[in-house]
């Protein structure tokens, strides 16, 4: 019987000749590598992405304040309107309302009647004039970035418990799609 891994005990053997193994010609097997796409994303698209995700994902809320903040310093604002944005004080975390509050306790505020707000009594005004009656601010605070939300609705806001877990929910997806591409 013919050994097969010995072709010198083969009755048939076949003269093999060999070459050293060489690792950049003999292991590299070449495939099309698709170019990377860059992972990062500008903080206006993640917060218009994630104001998208706000406006739908909380029952009765008409607009929405979003700031982004590196140190303090910040980066990036968006909001459906830019006169809420400066009531609530959005843009300046030294100046009294719910977004410096959330920023520097983390968590979230509820306003839910500003007809009876003690905490910010001249925000709320310029709120009521505006025509909103609840709002609602959430921070989510991480080491290298805060992001700020505020929702406003002209009637109560319900399901705003756990906004600030909402945003960072909201956030991820965000991230996730940007990712795969979709953002």
């Amino acid at each position: 019987m013919s050994d097969p891994f010995n072709p010198e005990a083969s009755s048939f053997a076949l003269p093999f000749r060999t070459r050293p193994f060489d690792l950049l010609r003999d292991a590299v097997i070449p495939y099309p590598v698709r170019p990377l796409r860059p992972q990062t994303l500008a903080a206006a698209d993640l917060l218009a992405a994630v104001g998208e995700l706000a406006l739908r994902g909380v029952r009765g809320v008409r607009d929405v304040t979003l700031a982004f903040w590196r140190e303090h310093e910040l980066l990036a604002e968006v909001s459906t309107d830019d006169d809420l944005s400066e009531v609530v004080g959005a843009h300046d975390v030294t100046r009294p309302g719910p977004v410096a509050d959330v920023l520097r306790s983390g968590g979230m505020v509820h306003l839910p009647d500003l007809d009876r707000e003690p905490r910010w009594p001249d925000a709320a005004r310029e709120l009521r004039v505006r025509g909103v009656r609840s709002c609602a601010a959430a921070a989510l605070r991480r080491p290298r970035f805060s992001l700020a939300v505020v929702v406003y609705s002209p009637g109560p806001l319900s399901g705003v418990q756990d906004l600030d877990v909402l945003l960072g929910e909201w956030v991820a997806a965000v991230v996730r799609a940007r990712v795969r591409g979709v953002v």
